[in-house]
């Protein structure tokens, strides 16, 4: 006769943020098979033998078919139809060889690489926005070792011109867009090395004028728009990173182009990247961030006046560093998929029907010391894959999605 003792471990409890942290403090360490909020049953056979039965992984959904040599030192990675062919393409900042590569997709999985476009020193972030209103996607990108962003325009006929150089702080380090004045014509937020974060509005010809600045605490290498207290602006959420000083810092828009007001959601959690989505469907936008201490993966429920409650959903990866969010096994929930950039990897972490987090994850092999991680469809079949750049081996990994068997 066997005793049976079900533990349910998926429900942890919230903690309401703001509220005060101990600078530093860290998450406890768990045993390896606790490092989840997970759901697991402990079975006592008569001979006193003791089996964990932890639930099955998530179907594995995913398949490399590809693997893209770019330019050195591959840093961030965004994906768009460029040439407006109907396939995604991808463009790809080089931080060490100070260049961007381009991949035009041609709805197999593989790509045409075309030849780089140079870049001053050190790109390292970039977004892909249609920023003179002629339909054509343009690239946006940073300079860190020149103070300044650099703007190409889409051509069409696969083609980029260099348009202009818009100068900026020290240091520039993210880029974020959004219509943060209302007038129907894309603006840019930049963070900056020391501390701070500058506006610029946009023209609606690829040009760019310099709005105001804001101070972040430290440095930002990561930021999310999107409207959180529910007032119809754009609101702005950076990931703010440091020894001492990490946070979640909202910036509240007027509508205007202006953050008059800001505030501190999360500190002491270490965060270096953000991704946003409304993870349990209550028309509110929620943050999942990474985190360097304890490399734990949190998500943040929003309450919809600016404020959130914080989850731990995973603790113990190996260096969880950039996500993306998606219904990647076809349940209608969205989740999350992170890049490890300590155990070349990435894990895809799917939900429950009640919402909670399914653990254990599934882990996939990357190439070394991946940094960043974007989604597209790449063989036209209508569902999303991942690619993943090495910033070891200077590659593009591409992960095709196959269908979850119902």
């Amino acid at each position: 006769m066997e005793s049976y003792l079900h533990m349910d471990l998926s429900k942890s409890s919230a903690n309401q943020i703001p509220g005060p942290h101990k600078p530093g403090r860290k998450v406890p360490e768990k045993p390896h098979f606790l490092k989840s909020a997970a759901r697991f049953m402990v079975i006592f056979g008569l001979v006193g033998g003791c089996d964990f039965q932890l639930p099955p992984k998530p179907p594995d959904v995913f398949f490399k078919v590809n693997s893209v040599p770019v330019g050195a030192g591959p840093a961030y990675v965004a994906s768009a139809d460029l040439n407006l062919d109907g396939e995604a393409d991808l463009v790809i900042a080089n931080s060490k060889d100070h260049s961007l590569s381009v991949l035009l997709g041609r709805g197999n999985g593989s790509f045409k690489l075309l030849p780089p476009l140079p870049m001053p020193l050190e790109p390292s972030a970039l977004v892909l926005a249609d920023i003179n209103k002629d339909g054509w996607p343009d690239i946006i990108a940073n300079s860190r070792g020149t103070n300044s962003l650099v703007v190409w325009l889409g051509q069409g006929k696969n083609t980029f011109v260099k348009w202009r150089t818009v100068k900026t702080g020290q240091g520039p380090l993210f880029i974020i867009a959004g219509d943060f004045n209302e007038d129907g014509i894309l603006d840019i937020a930049v963070t900056l090395n020391f501390s701070k974060m500058e506006i610029y509005r946009g023209r609606g010809d690829g040009s760019f004028i310099k709005g105001e600045t804001y101070k972040t605490g430290s440095r930002s290498y990561s930021g999310v728009s999107g409207d959180f207290n529910h007032d119809g602006h754009q609101d702005i959420a950076l990931a703010v990173h440091s020894s001492n000083a990490s946070s979640i810092r909202l910036y509240f828009g007027k509508g205007d182009g202006t953050f008059p007001t800001s505030s501190i959601i999360a500190q002491g959690l270490g965060t270096l990247t953000l991704a946003l989505g409304d993870m349990n469907s209550d028309g509110k936008e929620d943050l999942v961030a990474t985190s360097a201490l304890g490399d734990n993966l949190y998500y943040l429920v929003s309450n919809g006046d600016g404020s959130f409650q914080k989850e731990i959903v995973f603790s113990g990866g190996g260096g969880p560093i950039a996500l993306v969010l998606g219904d990647f096994d076809e349940d209608r929930q969205i989740d999350v998929v992170v890049a490890n950039s300590r155990s070349s990897s990435f894990s895809l972490i799917t939900r429950n029907a009640n919402g909670s987090f399914h653990f254990p994850v599934r882990d996939y092999v990357t190439g070394g010391t991946p940094l960043t991680l974007t989604t597209g469809d790449f063989n036209s079949d209508g569902l999303s894959d991942i690619a993943v750049a090495s910033n070891a081996e200077a590659t593009v990994d591409i992960f095709l999605r196959r269908r979850v068997m119902k």
